[in-house]
């Protein structure tokens, strides 16, 4: 029975979109158009809203094991911070960071303190989305996407 109702009804509207008008077609291909362009986008921007959700818990999860460890090293006197290190920790800092706060991303040192222990200033980065512990701001999360690479040795930025 609704079988049946569905074949009429589509053979309704078959019939009915063949007598149409090209203008009709094409509002309704644009409104169609418009429809699809809303749910992908809007899906799109819900999934970088929970992604930066968790890189916020991830980076506040990240300074709390910084405090820690930081508490751990400053106890037995062994410096925290190396400024020529490309973390910006001293040797194993950053791993006990990060395996302290369970964080599948990488941890970077910013700014520290005039002590040498206390965080000002952390980094926090994990598949293209980057949070930032300021000790005077406070968090901030966003993302970074390449949009022109210059390569000094070639002379030309490449796309």
């Amino acid at each position: 029975m609704l079988a049946a109702r569905l074949g009429a009804w589509l053979r309704k509207t078959g019939e009915r979109w063949a007598k149409a008008a090209f203008s009709e077609k094409l509002a309704v291909a644009l409104a169609l158009a418009a429809v699809i362009y809303t749910v992908v986008t809007g899906a799109a921007e819900l999934r970088y809203q929970a992604r930066a959700r968790e890189a916020l818990a991830q980076v506040k999860a990240a300074r709390l094991a910084a405090g820690a460890v930081s508490a751990q090293y400053y106890a037995t006197g062994r410096p925290y911070a190396d400024q020529t290190s490309p973390d910006g920790f001293a040797d194993g800092v950053a791993d006990a960071i990060e395996t302290l706060g369970a964080l599948p991303g990488t941890v970077t040192l910013l700014q520290i303190g005039g002590n040498g222990y206390t965080v000002e200033k952390l980094l926090y980065c994990e598949n293209g989305m980057y949070a930032i512990y300021d000790a005077a701001e406070g968090y901030r999360v966003f993302r970074a996407e390449d949009r022109l690479q210059y390569s000094a040795e070639v002379g030309h930025a490449a796309s």
